[in-house]
């Protein structure tokens, strides 16, 4: 049988969800510290999917360090992969020509694998890491929160957002037991808005059918993950994260690329939300 990448990284972070499902470990995108996994060559972060292979890959191990690379990578920084060493899984998508007449581009997911700094001798020194944050949000933040444009209220004790009024609901900060909590609730609400009519148009219904709502939960979810990673702030789970679990465990065992559509419009999403911050920034 062929080896089918999307099918091997699905079963990896169901197997990671089962775990978090049993209260064995928490899920590799609520992490404490650090930020996106990078590539140590070329010094981009990695996206979508590969962002969660990877993060999983480093809670498994206990990796504290953010830099991967292919071993042919690695070489090129003058370090050598350690003997014995088991990589991670990444993917990259190969372009192809289609037959017939037909002229959209056609992309094919191929298997790479990646080592991170710790399994290698002689890397190059990493950069300092992001701070873990304080116990307060920081301006930052704020200041990132209120260049999107969204409309926000405070009031209540539920967090979500409303597509009739175009707006984000959120219960006033000191309802949250910490700032990070209300960041991750912040970052999730506004992975919502982001897919409304007019931004980027986010419809799952067709490619989920009856699973479309678990699927844009797991969006979110994942939209403030990599948000809170790219700002350097902790992540917690937003409220309704545990009664989410089991739906999105059925939804991905149902469908082996579920994961790589929702990872991908979550990486789309803090893309979108992220290009906000220069484009209101220009306009003031």
């Amino acid at each position: 049988m062929a080896f089918d990448v999307h099918q091997a990284v699905t079963d990896k972070i169901i197997a990671t969800m089962e775990a978090g499902e049993a209260g064995q470990w928490t899920c590799p995108w609520h992490r404490t510290g650090g930020g996106l996994p990078r590539n140590a060559l070329t010094g981009r972060a990695y996206r979508g999917i590969n962002t969660l292979s990877l993060w999983v890959g480093a809670q498994a191990a206990g990796y504290a360090d953010d830099r991967w690379a292919t071993y042919k990578q690695w070489a090129e920084l003058g370090a050598q992969v350690k003997r014995g060493e088991r990589s991670t899984l990444v993917v990259f998508f190969k372009e192809y020509e289609a037959d017939g007449e037909d002229d959209r581009k056609r992309f094919v997911a191929r298997a790479s694998y990646a080592f991170n700094a710790a399994q290698v001798e002689g890397a190059p020194e990493a950069g300092e890491p992001l701070p873990a944050s304080e116990w307060s949000i920081p301006e930052t933040f704020d200041e990132f929160v209120q260049r999107t444009g969204a409309r926000i209220t405070h009031g209540g004790d539920a967090a979500f957002y409303q597509p009739s009024e175009d707006r984000i609901v959120m219960p006033p900060r000191e309802r949250f037991q910490t700032a990070q909590g209300y960041a991750s609730t912040m970052a999730h609400e506004l992975t919502h808005w982001s897919g409304a009519k007019g931004r980027l148009d986010r419809d799952l219904t067709g490619r989920f059918k009856s699973q479309a709502y678990a699927a844009e939960e797991l969006v979110a979810e994942l939209g403030s993950a990599f948000l809170m990673a790219e700002l350097g702030l902790e992540v917690e789970p937003h409220p309704t994260h545990a009664s989410y679990i089991g739906s999105w465990i059925k939804l991905l065992k149902s469908d082996s690329k579920a994961i790589f559509t929702a990872a991908s419009a979550a990486s789309r999403a803090a893309g979108y939300l992220t290009a906000l911050q220069a484009e209101m920034a220009q306009a003031a």
